[in-house]
């Protein structure tokens, strides 16, 4: 379900796939695609860490007054 407006309500990926994985079939396209949402969560999150221990490492303080 695509929204036709950003207003529209929409569900998060974690919840779209806890709602519906029990009623997929098992082996169908339905849960092929569950799975994918799931390895593009995943993804996200970790390229979202990945930026943050950059940043995190990159403006760390060693001690002394560097700006």
């Amino acid at each position: 379900m695509i929204p036709m407006s950003i207003f529209d309500p929409v569900r998060p990926l974690p919840a779209s796939i806890a709602a519906e994985m029990a009623e997929a079939p098992f082996q169908s396209e339905h849960y092929h695609a569950l799975f994918a949402i799931g390895i593009v969560l995943f993804v996200f999150t970790f390229m979202f860490n990945l930026l943050a221990d950059y940043i995190s490492y990159r403006f760390r303080q060693t001690g002394e007054a560097s700006l």
